[in-house]
């Protein structure tokens, strides 16, 4: 067996066991101005997928960029929850500001993380 096909393995393997939460990706797009509300995007179609989602992720796993305001010390952002789930196959990947549902709960796609892998994670904020 060659890496690639051990990463292939592994990473359905992790699919397999981890990712049993149904979750429907709504793609999103903002409005025409700031005055215009946000809108599911008619360029790209809503899908269906299994993942993983995990509440409350430590807020120390995904670097931050420090905010302009000087009165801010720290950089450190807390999500709600993490989404990972194996993209193989997907017609295109999760954009900041899009929408996951899952179990009735609408979570907006807040930032992402992308170690090269076909695994993806999604920190997440519920959607008020």
């Amino acid at each position: 067996m060659d890496w690639e096909a051990a990463l292939v393995f592994t990473e359905t393997a992790c699919a397999e066991i981890f990712d049993r939460t149904p979750c429907r990706l709504q793609p999103r797009t903002s409005g025409q101005s700031v005055n215009h509300p946000a809108g599911n995007d008619p360029g790209r179609v809503a899908f269906d997928f299994l993942g993983t989602i995990e509440l409350e992720p430590p807020s120390d796993r995904l670097a931050r960029h420090l905010s302009s305001d000087p009165g801010i010390q720290n950089g450190t952002v807390s999500y709600d929850a993490v989404l990972t789930a194996f993209a193989t196959g997907w017609l295109f990947r999760p954009r900041r500001n899009d929408f996951i549902v899952s179990g009735g709960v609408t979570w907006k796609v807040a930032a992402s993380e992308d170690d090269g892998s076909a695994r993806g994670a999604w920190y997440l904020t519920k959607e008020r």
